[in-house]
Parts: C-alpha cells; sequence; structure tokens
C-alpha cells in the first residue's frame, strides 16, 4: 500500500502520515498511521460533507495525485473512506 504525507480536500491541506488505496470504483481509502484526534475529525466532517477536489501527495515519490470528485466523506474505525457520488 503506498503512504502519503499530505491530503488536500479543495483548499483544506491536511499533514498527516498514512497508508491508502483507490478502488476501482474510485473509492479513495486512507489508513492513518497514527491515530488522528477526534477535533480534527470533526473540522473535516463539519467544513465537508462533499468534497469535490482530492490530492495526495505520494511519501515515495514527490508526485501528487489528483482525483475529481464529488465524493461523500465518512469514516469507520479510525479509517477516513471518500466514496464517490453517483
Amino acid at each position: 500500500m503506498p503512504q502519503l504525507t499530505k491530503l488536500l480536500l479543495e483548499q483544506q491541506e491536511l499533514t498527516l502520515s498514512a497508508r491508502y488505496s483507490v478502488r476501482i470504483d474510485r473509492t479513495i481509502v486512507i489508513e492513518p498511521l497514527r491515530r488522528l484526534t477526534e477535533d480534527t475529525f470533526r473540522n473535516v466532517l463539519n467544513q465537508k460533507e462533499r468534497v469535490h477536489n482530492i490530492a495526495i501527495m505520494n511519501a515515495d515519490s514527490a508526485s501528487i495525485e489528483k482525483y475529481e470528485g464529488p465524493f461523500r466523506f465518512c469514516r469507520m474505525n479510525g479509517i477516513l473512506i471518500f466514496k464517490p457520488m453517483a
């Protein structure tokens, strides 16, 4: 699983160490290596019900992967999940 160092949700930048994967249906799953605080989750959830642009900075290379949404954001057991909206 590749690792990321920065996650950009539209204009908001989150610096975190995490593993991520992008599924065939374009669902993005991010598993933080360190547990994120509840405040961080609340800030993201309260500000972003829908995310239109996601950019991931890969830790292995200096590349940035961009994904066009809109995506629905949720979390499950500390894992961040961005599901594409139909």
